[in-house]
């Protein structure tokens, strides 16, 4: 099973240099609130998947008064040691990145699935209360490290549909049929990686919802903006609805149909979830959909990826937090905490203030380590 093993840290967020090595089983971060503990899950999530999930400006995550920022991790994976890296820097203004493997430069794609990872953090409540794209996000970030395929189907697909939308915005002669038939054959592709991901999920976070104390039935139901049982009907829906919009969309110059408008809709007893339910229920049902999404990742596979707990069950009582730390058996956990979380086993802290990281002898009071 993949494991990270160090994490190097070099101008990042308010971090000027780190140095960490980690275990298997729990690792806690612990210290006060704006210490650095959620930038040390950053640091992994963006080596992992070179994404930041806390901001669309990356540029934000340099260290201030620096030009560029560096993280690189030490994996062990399938019986061999990797390193992977990634570079932000800022040259005139302008934001580029580049992602090494083993010191040689590799494309993004080429890196997703190294290190496979699934992060609970706050703003997945945003998932429940806020818009379709970052539910969109939610399934993307899953299927792009479970399938190159998938993510190099989805980079081509947004490329022609910005292509499409560019030619329809000019005004130019000729219809967008040489888009169309491009759009269409790479959405169907990738609203059925879609589908069947959520149908395996849909059931285990229902589980999870009920194992982590929530009440009523959790569903989590996909909503394709092509909807279909096979990709010969998901075709054919997707051209008839390009017919019908056509007129629509050129007067708007936007592409109104596709996946790109997809959504999950999340409900509780049938009811809408962020209609209906507290910030409690959210939390609870946002926990549940992202320990799924690990179940399904490791059964996809054969290998637990590392789960990120950024404050993510601070809220939860000591049995639930067991519950959810009980999958240290099975894989690597870094959480964030204000105060050791309830666990039955071991557990690593580190203690972490001011963007420096220490081992810690834990103690009942957060200023005695």
């Amino acid at each position: 099973m993949p494991r990270l093993r160090r994490l190097w840290i070099r101008a990042f967020r308010n971090y000027s240099r780190a140095d960490i090595a980690l275990d298997d089983g729990i690792t806690a971060l612990v210290g006060r609130n704006g210490a650095g503990k959620s930038n040390l899950l950053e640091a992994v999530y963006l080596v992992a998947t070179g994404r930041s999930y806390r901001t669309a400006r990356e540029e934000e995550a340099i260290l201030r008064g620096e030009t560029a920022a560096r993280v690189r991790a030490q994996i062990s994976r399938r019986g061999r040691e990797e390193e992977i890296e990634i570079t932000l820097a800022v040259e005139d203004g302008r934001l580029t990145s580049q992602m090494r493997v083993n010191g040689a430069p590799t494309p993004r794609g080429s890196v997703l699935g190294r290190l496979t990872v699934v992060l609970a953090a706050p703003w997945d409540l945003e998932m429940v209360r806020g818009s379709a794209a970052g539910r969109r996000r939610l399934l993307d970030a899953a299927l792009a490290q479970l399938s190159p395929s998938y993510f190099f189907a989805l980079h081509r697909y947004h490329r022609v549909v910005a292509q499409r939308n560019a030619h329809m915005r000019r005004g130019a002669p000729g219809g967008t049929e040489a888009w169309d038939a491009q759009m269409v054959a790479l959405g169907v592709r990738i609203a059925a990686h879609r589908t069947e991901y959520m149908r395996r999920v849909a059931p285990e976070a229902e589980a999870w919802f009920s194992r982590l104390g929530g009440e009523g039935t959790l569903a989590v139901a996909y909503r394709p903006s092509w909807p279909g049982e096979t990709d010969e009907s998901r075709e054919e829906e997707a051209r008839a609805q390009l017919a019908r919009l056509r007129a629509d969309e050129i007067k708007r110059g936007t592409t109104l149909s596709g996946p790109h408008r997809d959504d999950v809709d999340l409900s509780l007893e049938g009811a809408a979830l962020r209609a209906n339910g507290s910030q409690g229920q959210w939390r609870t049902a946002m926990l549940a959909v992202r320990l799924a999404e690990r179940g399904v990742m490791a059964s996809e596979t054969g290998e637990s990826p590392v789960l990120l707990l950024d404050d993510a069950i601070a809220e939860l009582d000591g049995d639930r937090q067991k519950r959810v730390l009980g999958l240290a058996d099975e894989a690597q956990v870094l959480l964030t905490s204000t105060g050791l979380p309830q666990v039955a086993g071991p557990v690593r802290v580190l203690a972490v203030e001011a963007g420096a990281v220490a081992e810690a002898i834990w103690s009942s009071r957060l200023e005695r380590f």
